[in-house]
């Protein structure tokens, strides 16, 4: 057998792929892009690609992008944001003459998971107030609400608000359910900016169709409340959760809403929700919530009690997420709460005073 020294034997020359293998690699990328465009455009008049856009925000972390052509992720019911962030269909001018104006702070239950634009309890209330009991103002009912805020952002959201001179006549803080994520405002320098930009990613998957049929909807429990910790997700899963800071950070952010309102002379209601089934207030929060409104004599609407005697499945569409039904109970409720202000008598009494005036000014200065 002829023995070859290492050195003489000559390298093999690099093999090209066939032409076939890369045409049909070429064909395979080309259906693969053609069946992608054809699902994304597909799935567009269903309403996917169609969902609520946030973007970074430093203070907030995260704010709804203006959108009028919008739906919300389950039942895919119209929603309006404004072009000034809020679940409300008009621009708001700072000062309201004439209008009683009314905020809503809270997570996903505020802004109105799965109900269309007029079936929050933010339009629900507007409507009640403008056609029983008091003719003299308009009322305004603005959904500040965002979708997965804790507790923390609501009222760092309300400060805003307030800051900006919207100049509310009233403020509803609602509980938020999503208190695994209490520890997201303290974020700071290179942890909050990371963070921010995963919200820009999320803003940017958020737009395609099928990023929102498969892991927004088809696979929403198995994958998207997974990622919760990477990308920012639409809402929070459970009502249950626990918190991982003490009772006495979320009793801080009440008395932070509670002062900031005073500061401005705004009554401030608190909107104690509960969960599906719930009977009694379970979670640490939502007693310190009923706490902290007997001992600061805080206006407190508990949905907790009102809803157990109702019928849970025309209530609640899922475990947290009133329906139409709940959200309409939830204004009632309110619009009683509301009544009772000094500030809705002091309205309606103007708005009295002022139509009394038109009518004797009408009829040549005497009374009819």
């Amino acid at each position: 057998m002829p023995v070859f020294a290492p050195d003489t034997l000559t390298p093999a020359e690099p093999v090209a792929p066939p032409q076939g293998v890369l045409k049909r690699l070429g064909k395979t990328v080309l259906w693969l892009l053609a069946i992608f465009l054809l699902f994304e455009v597909g799935l567009r008049p269903f309403g996917y690609g169609s969902y609520v856009i946030y973007r970074p925000d430093q203070r907030l972390l995260w704010v709804p992008r203006a959108g009028s052509h919008k739906v919300t992720e389950t039942n895919h019911q119209p929603i309006t944001i404004s072009e000034q962030g809020f679940r409300y269909r008009q621009l708001l001018a700072l000062a309201h003459p004439g209008v009683y104006r009314i905020f809503a702070f809270g997570d996903s239950v505020t802004m109105g998971w799965g109900v269309g634009d007029d079936s929050t309890y933010s339009g629900a209330l507007e409507s009640l107030l403008n056609t029983q009991g008091c003719p003299g103002p308009k009322f305004q009912v603005i959904s500040a609400g965002v979708n997965a805020y804790p507790n923390a952002l609501v009222v760092e959201r309300m400060k805003k608000v307030l800051e900006d001179n919207y100049q509310p006549d009233a403020v509803v803080m609602a509980y938020s359910f999503n208190t695994g994520f209490e520890r997201l405002p303290e974020l700071q320098g290179a942890e909050r900016q990371k963070f921010l930009r995963r919200v820009e990613l999320k803003s940017i998957a958020r737009r395609s169709a099928i990023y929102n049929f498969l892991i927004e909807d088809l696979l929403r429990g198995l994958v998207y409340y997974r990622l919760r910790e990477l990308l920012m997700q639409g809402t929070w899963n459970t009502a249950k959760e626990r918190p991982d800071l003490d009772v006495s950070h979320f009793t801080r952010g009440l008395e932070e809403a509670k002062a900031a309102a005073d500061a401005r002379n705004v009554p401030l209601i608190l909107l104690l929700l509960g969960s599906k089934e719930e009977t009694s207030p379970e979670h640490p929060y939502q007693k310190a919530m009923v706490e902290f409104a007997q001992a600061n004599h805080v206006p407190l609407v508990n949905m907790i009690d009102v809803m157990r005697s109702q019928n849970q499945k025309t209530m609640f569409m899922d475990h947290v997420h009133p329906t139409a039904s709940g959200h309409a109970l939830i204004a009632q409720q309110l619009a009683s709460t509301v009544r009772g202000l000094n500030s809705y008598s002091a309205a309606c009494q103007s708005g009295s005073n002022s139509a009394a005036a038109a009518v004797t000014v009408n009829s040549g200065g005497k009374q009819p």
